[in-house]
């Protein structure tokens, strides 16, 4: 990995997981997502003056790459920082998805489990009921097709 970084302007919960998970600046798994999606985009400065961070910015890492060296290639375009921060989200909603899908046959409410989940990726507990509607947001959006992705009680004695 890199000392080049690239920097991106997300929501201070995703930030915050984002750090507690990789650390500062923001280093991905080599074979993640994230980095496939930041090499795809890679461009060459098209400046000598290389990009400095704005006020509520993140340092993302820039990975190795040997069909893009990072001496050369170390610029994302606002669209392709767009596409590396949706790459993030899509993360992020899958943990969230996965961690606490299903909390309900454990009888516990759900801003207690939301709370919980927060305290255990680094967001702080202001951002509970963002956090708790983003998943109901996406809880409801499959009910609403039909689609009841909830575990139940039965499920788990198979």
């Amino acid at each position: 990995m890199s000392n080049f970084v690239v920097y991106l302007k997300l929501k201070p919960f995703i930030v915050q997981w984002l750090t507690f998970h990789y650390g500062t600046p923001v280093r991905f798994p080599d074979q993640s997502a994230e980095n496939a999606c930041i090499r795809r985009f890679l461009t060459r400065q098209p400046t000598s003056m290389p990009a400095v961070c704005q006020p509520g910015e993140i340092a993302i890492c820039i990975p190795d790459s040997k069909q893009k060296p990072v001496v050369t290639y170390n610029h994302l375009g606002s669209h392709a920082r767009a596409a590396v921060a949706d790459c993030i989200e899509d993360t992020f909603r899958l943990q969230l998805w996965h961690d606490l899908n299903g909390f309900e046959t454990l009888h516990c409410p759900l801003m207690k489990a939301v709370r919980a989940w927060c305290q255990n990726n680094g967001i702080s507990i202001d951002y509970e009921d963002t956090v708790k509607m983003r998943f109901q947001r996406m809880r409801n959006a499959y009910l609403k097709s039909g689609i009841d992705l909830r575990r139940s009680s039965r499920d788990h004695s198979k």
